[in-house]
């Protein structure tokens, strides 16, 4: 069923108007697919290319609408795909533990795509971003398992979003944060792009954002640097670390609105709309 879409439909957040006042609201086709929890966007701005490559952001967790904005305001030329389910993450590491579950996500896309007079049969995936927020890191834990899927995967963005349970020793329990720990490695080599955002919110029964980041950095022997720095809408950068495809930014805020801010400003980190270079903060 596609329908086109002319305003704010808000499925999961309630956003305040001075939330979305810098973002537009991105028009174009809402295609529903397969399963009611996953959208298919092309949006109106979408200039298609030589031979049918196909761009897509593959988005976990937050209301659509505002997924779409922010890739509008990032000017990104790619169709979206958003996956919403209700509850923590374990209602995304549940079903996406099955490891041809992302693979029907995407061929149900492009089944639909291809039924479009404007893509048609010739309609192929070309660069794909996956990106979540919030408890959507739950499937992306689950995704990046399969190398096959790591591969193909070209650029992170994991939203304030990946936390962990807590080891005996006080850190991140290892075997939730070792497929991070490997695309970190192959964005800090260069190979792909892997840009880490986290809040100050506490999570006194897991590992908060901030110490799966701080984990990451452990991991590819980077240290942060302190910085003050204005961001989209209310996001204010205290840190921030780098090494070839791979950046973490660090941002204040201790409440549920602080955390909010990293979905309803993603295009602070989509595209080529960042508004800060990452300063190199290896040791």
């Amino acid at each position: 069923m596609t329908k086109p879409v002319t305003q704010a439909a808000v499925a999961f957040f309630v956003l305040a108007s001075a939330a979305t006042a810098q973002l537009p609201v991105a028009t174009g086709r809402e295609i529903a697919l397969d399963r009611p929890q996953w959208k298919l966007f092309i949006p109106a701005t979408y200039e298609p290319r030589a031979g049918g490559a196909v761009d897509r952001l593959i988005h976990f967790h937050g209301d659509p609408q505002t997924v779409w904005n922010n890739a509008a305001y990032a000017k990104l030329n790619a169709v979206v795909v958003t996956v919403n389910y209700p509850g923590l993450s374990s209602v995304y590491s549940t079903p996406f533990s099955d490891p041809a579950l992302f693979e029907t996500l995407s061929d149900a896309a492009l089944a639909k795509l291809r039924s479009e007079d404007d893509f048609g049969a010739a309609a192929h995936w070309d660069h794909l971003t996956v990106s979540s927020f919030s408890a959507g890191y739950g499937a992306v834990r689950e995704i990046l398992k399969q190398p096959r899927y790591r591969d193909a995967i070209d650029v992170l963005l994991a939203a304030d979003s990946l936390y962990a349970s807590t080891d005996e020793n006080g850190t991140p329990v290892d075997a939730q944060m070792v497929d991070y720990k490997t695309f970190a490695e192959l964005a800090a080599a260069g190979k792909k792009t892997f840009t880490f955002t986290h809040s100050d919110v506490a999570t006194p029964t897991y590992e908060s954002t901030r110490a799966t980041g701080d984990e990451l950095l452990a991991h590819l022997g980077l240290t942060a640097t302190a910085i003050d720095r204005p961001g989209l809408g209310p996001l204010r950068f205290t840190r921030t670390a780098s090494r070839g495809g791979f950046t973490l930014w660090g941002a204040a805020g201790d409440t549920g609105e602080d955390h909010m801010a990293h979905l309803r400003y993603l295009a602070e980190w989509l595209g080529d709309e960042n508004r800060y270079e990452a300063e190199d903060a290896s040791p």
